[in-house]
């Protein structure tokens, strides 16, 4: 009986590691209402995605983006997403900043989500 319950309890979790969403640029993925967004941060390059609910990049034609980062005094920074490529957005992020919400401007409708920086450094004073 033992046996049984721990078979099932090991396939359960199997199968929820694989049944997670593989993001397309090895990023962080989050629902954005009908779509996901996925966010890329390696030291002060900031990349975000927009990607449909096959996790497929949307061109960046005509759409609009802004990061509003959180750091740790409370305050907040907005800066606007640059495109590049066809399918991404970028722009260069604050040091230190512990969180942030990402905004897309898609045909009139506004999706976001917020992330935390998997890439979080200390400041020593």
């Amino acid at each position: 009986m033992i046996f049984v319950i721990l078979l099932f309890s090991t396939l359960g979790m199997i199968s929820l590691v694989f049944s997670r969403p593989q993001s397309p640029h090895g990023g962080t993925l989050k629902k954005a209402g009908d779509y996901y967004i996925e966010m890329k941060n390696a030291d002060r390059l900031f990349n975000a995605y927009l990607l449909t609910k096959k996790l497929k990049p949307i061109n960046t034609k005509d759409i609009f983006g802004v990061v509003k980062f959180h750091l740790p005094d409370s305050t907040d920074i907005d800066i606007q997403l640059k495109p590049f490529a066809k399918d991404g957005f970028s722009c260069e992020s604050p040091v230190g900043f512990y969180s942030c919400k990402i905004t897309f401007n898609v045909v009139g409708t506004s999706v976001s989500a917020q992330f935390a920086n998997p890439t979080q450094i200390v400041l020593k004073k």
